[in-house]
């Protein structure tokens, strides 16, 4: 009876023990595609794209590479989400409320803020395909919609998107652009025309000359397509 008495509390304490998660032993974490893609897109923010790396990324995740992998095929795959993310913040609401062209200036501006907020993702977006990018493509399939509801061939649409995509990129940029970037220094006398252009603007705010500039390649680039593939213009119908 004394035995017993001594081994019971003993084997208790054992299998408590045994049942009791060692101290320090980590959690494991879970992954999916949304938490992938915010760390990838927090690294690419402090650091760069180039700086985002599989490996990288397994650590800033606290996984293993291949447990990574097992998510993930590659880093084009997570660039491919973070390019999903991120067009998802473009706003293209005024397709189907309002004119085509309204519509298609209001998503260009969206556009245009939301390039300018990740302006570290712009080389990478250019280049990565649409393949698998659900809010992507609906941001795509709402514009053209749009056109083509509103008169655009169809075969015109895609030619017309690119071409102010490639504007939007840029204004992205400009954004960013320091005050003094056109001030040519010591080499000013030799461009006394230059100069005399670049002191024109001075003391006009940036974000307003930008704005104008933005105004300027919109109506270049969507009015003298507008007329080249005879769609009618509500702008110009507005002014008649």
């Amino acid at each position: 009876m004394i035995g017993h008495i001594l081994v019971r509390p003993l084997c208790k304490e054992a299998t408590m023990a045994g049942n009791r998660r060692p101290a320090g032993r980590p959690r494991t974490r879970i992954l999916n595609r949304e938490v992938i893609t915010g760390a990838a897109r927090r690294i690419i923010a402090n650091d760069g794209v180039p700086a985002l790396t599989m490996t990288r990324l397994a650590h800033k995740l606290s996984v293993t590479p291949s447990a990574l992998y097992n998510h993930a095929t590659s880093k084009q795959e997570i660039l491919r989400w973070i390019e999903d993310a991120v067009m998802g913040e473009i706003d293209c609401s005024a397709f189907g409320t309002t004119d085509w062209r309204t519509a298609l200036k209001a998503w260009a501006l969206s556009y245009r803020d939301v390039m300018a907020a990740h302006s570290e993702l712009i080389a990478a977006i250019a280049t990565i395909e649409v393949t698998d990018s659900p809010r992507t493509v609906a941001m795509y399939e709402s514009v053209t919609k749009g056109l083509v509801d509103g008169g655009w061939p169809i075969r015109s649409c895609l030619p017309l998107i690119i071409a102010l995509e490639s504007f939007i990129y840029g204004a992205a940029f400009n954004e960013h652009a320091p005050d003094d970037i056109f001030d040519a220094g010591s080499l000013a006398d030799e461009a006394p025309t230059f100069v005399a252009t670049v002191e024109a603007q001075r003391g006009r705010d940036l974000r307003a000359i930008n704005d104008e500039l933005f105004e300027i390649g919109f109506d270049a680039i969507v009015d003298h397509t507008a007329k080249r593939v005879g769609v009618p213009n509500p702008a110009a119908a507005a002014t008649a």
